[in-house]
C-alpha cells in the first residue's frame, strides 16, 4: 500500500480515478488508473498524461466452512401503517354549526315614555380595549354588560357577560362563531348597518334572547376622563390585590400592581386599572369589580357633591363615548336614577358555573354557555316593569 499513498499524494491536475480490482488464482489484484479529465482538444501536460499503477496484494484464504444462513428478515411494507389520534378533550367547531335556538323569555315591558312608568330599558354597557376615542375602529369590547331599568318599579338589573363567551355571529359570515368580545370588531370590520354596536347587540338578542333598546360605548380614554369629570370614585376593597403582570400603557412590556384592603380614593386611571385588572383571580371576578365600579360611579353622581362636575360630565358623554341615547333618554334615566336604591338593584355574572371551558383544536381557549344553567338567570333579569 506505500506506492499507492505515494502516487496519490502527486499533484496530478484536473484527473479521474477509476478502481479495478480482479480475483483470480486466490490472489487479488487491484488496478489504479487515472486518467485526464480535460476536455477533448485540450493540452495535456507531461504531468498530468494518464498513469496506471499496478497493485498486488496478498491472497487471503477463504474459509472452507459453510455458513450458517442468515433469518429471513421480515419484509417491510410498501407504505408505513398510518398513526391514527387518540382521543382528547378539545372541541373542534364543525364546518357547518348547528344554530343554537334563542330562548324565549317572559316578554319584557315595552319602552319607558315617563318617568313614572311603566316600561323598560336595556341598555348595553361596553368598553371597548385601546386609548383612542375612535369608535369606528374594529376594537374589542372586553366589557359587556346588559343594565335594564323598570320604571313602575323603581328596580334596575345588572348582568356581565365574560369576554371569551363562544357565540354566534348573526351578520358575518366569516367568522361565523367567534369570541363575543370580538363581535364589536366584525362589526366595525366588515361594515354591518350600525357597526359594532348593532353586532353586540344582535349577538344577545339571538343568542340570549334580550331585548337591546339603546348603548354606550366607551375606550379606555373615554372611562379615564369620565371618572375624573366627577372628581373620582370611592372602593371598598375587601382583601389586597396583587398582579405582577398588568400591561403598560403603551404595550411595552408589564409591571406590578397593588391594592390595599379598605377603603380607597381612585382617580381615572387607578379605576381603569382596578376594572381592567385580572391575573391575580379571573375574568369572572373582573366582571365583579367592573360592577363595582359602576356602583361607585352612580353613587358618586347621586351625591350632592358630584353637581359641580355634571357639566364637565356631560361633555365628556359628549365627545368621548359613543352612544345612542337621546336627550330624552336621559332625562328619563336622570329622574328615575334618584328613586332606585342601592337594594333595589340586583346583579348577575354569567360566571363558570354557567360556562365550559373548552380548548379548539387551534389552542383558543374559550367559554362555551351553558344555556340550560343561564336561562333562569336570563329569564329573572327580563321580568319587571
Amino acid at each position: 500500500m506505500k506506492l499507492l499513498k505515494e502516487f496519490l499524494m502527486r499533484p496530478i491536475g484536473p484527473l479521474e480515478v477509476f478502481v479495478w480490482v480482479s480475483i483470480a488464482g486466490g490472489g487479488v489484484f487491484v488496478v489504479l488508473a487515472v486518467v485526464n479529465s480535460l476536455l477533448p482538444g485540450q493540452p495535456v501536460a507531461v504531468a498530468q498524461r494518464p498513469t496506471v499503477a499496478l497493485i498486488v496484494l496478498s491472497p487471503t484464504p477463504l474459509p472452507t466452512n459453510t455458513p450458517t444462513p442468515l433469518p429471513s428478515a421480515t419484509p417491510l411494507p410498501d407504505t408505513p401503517t398510518p398513526i391514527i389520534p387518540t382521543a382528547t378533550w378539545f372541541y373542534i367547531i364543525p364546518a357547518n354549526p348547528t344554530p343554537i335556538p334563542t330562548p324565549v323569555l317572559p316578554p319584557a315591558a315595552p319602552f319607558p315614555t315617563s318617568c313614572d312608568g311603566p316600561g323598560r330599558m336595556n341598555i348595553l354597557l361596553m368598553g371597548l380595549d385601546g386609548f383612542s376615542n375612535d369608535y369606528n375602529r374594529p376594537a374589542r369590547a372586553d366589557t359587556i354588560i346588559v343594565l335594564g331599568v323598570n320604571f313602575a318599579a323603581k328596580t334596575a338589573h345588572m348582568l356581565s357577560f365574560p369576554r371569551d363567551m363562544w357565540v354566534q355571529l348573526p351578520n358575518i359570515s366569516t367568522p361565523s362563531e367567534a369570541r363575543i368580545n370580538t363581535a364589536y370588531h366584525y362589526g366595525e370590520l366588515y361594515g354591518v348597518p350600525g357597526g359594532g354596536p348593532a353586532e353586540v347587540s344582535a349577538v344577545l338578542a339571538n343568542t340570549f334572547g334580550l331585548r337591546i333598546d339603546r348603548y354606550a360605548t366607551v375606550s379606555f380614554l373615554a372611562f379615564e376622563q369620565g371618572i375624573d369629570a366627577i372628581g373620582g370614585i370611592d372602593i371598598r376593597i375587601a382583601k389586597p390585590i396583587h398582579d405582577d403582570k398588568y400591561p403598560l400603557r403603551d404595550g411595552s412590556g408589564t409591571i406590578a400592581i397593588d391594592f390595599p384592603a379598605g377603603e380607597v380614593h381612585l382617580d381615572g386611571r387607578a379605576a381603569l386599572i382596578y376594572a381592567r385588572i385580572r391575573h391575580d383571580s379571573s375574568d369572572f371576578t373582573r366582571m365583579r369589580r367592573q360592577q363595582q365600579v359602576i356602583f361607585a360611579a352612580r353613587d358618586k353622581l347621586l351625591s350632592p357633591e358630584a353637581i359641580p362636575y355634571l357639566p364637565a360630565l356631560a361633555q365628556v358623554l359628549y365627545y368621548a363615548a359613543r352612544t345612542d341615547l337621546t336627550f330624552e333618554d336621559i332625562a328619563l334615566l336622570g329622574c328615575l336614577a334618584p328613586q332606585v336604591n342601592s337594594s333595589s338593584i340586583q346583579t348577575w355574572v354569567i360566571d363558570s358555573r354557567m360556562t365550559t371551558p373548552t380548548r379548539f383544536d387551534t389552542g383558543a381557549q374559550v367559554l362555551l354557555p351553558n344555556m340550560e344553567k343561564i336561562l333562569p338567570v336570563l329569564e329573572s333579569f327580563n321580568q319587571g316593569e
